[in-house]
């Protein structure tokens, strides 16, 4: 049987909050359009979905950043390998990805446009998505 050691825990982890992240977001754009015309709900469903969508983008970047350290790959050497310039792109999305869910979040135009919600909501899970598979990418290296 093989060992359960450091490295498959942080991994596991680091999974984890992706599955919650990419697949809670995917919940949600399934469940708000049963809530039209009844904001309110919408809202609850959104806020509801952050209670756990936040601590588990905290903690994607906190096992990817152990990850990285663990590698070898620092700021500083984030470029010097195909890895790095892999971790690279794939850090640019996640950044988008977060970022987009952020500006939906604290937007008050977003609150009041289902169109600019809806677009930023699949801009952050597109990324999100993208993001996880350069993860798949850079487990096979």
């Amino acid at each position: 049987m093989l060992t359960l050691g450091g490295h498959a825990v942080l991994v596991w982890l680091h999974v984890l909050g992706a599955c919650v992240w990419i697949g809670g977001q995917l919940v949600v754009a399934a469940v708000v359009p049963l809530t039209l015309g009844d904001s309110a709900l919408a809202r609850a469903v959104g806020r509801r979905f952050q209670i756990v969508a936040w601590p588990a983008f905290a903690l994607l970047v906190a096992t990817g950043v152990a990850q990285a350290y663990s590698e070898g790959i620092t700021p500083a050497t984030l470029l010097a390998s195909a890895a790095g310039r892999t971790l690279g792109v794939k850090l640019l999305f996640v950044l988008v990805s977060g970022a987009a869910a952020l500006v939906h979040v604290l937007t008050p135009e977003s609150r009041r446009s289902p169109r600019l919600a809806g677009i930023l909501g699949g801009v952050s899970f597109v990324s999100a998505v993208v993001a996880a598979l350069y993860g798949v990418v850079l487990g096979g290296a």
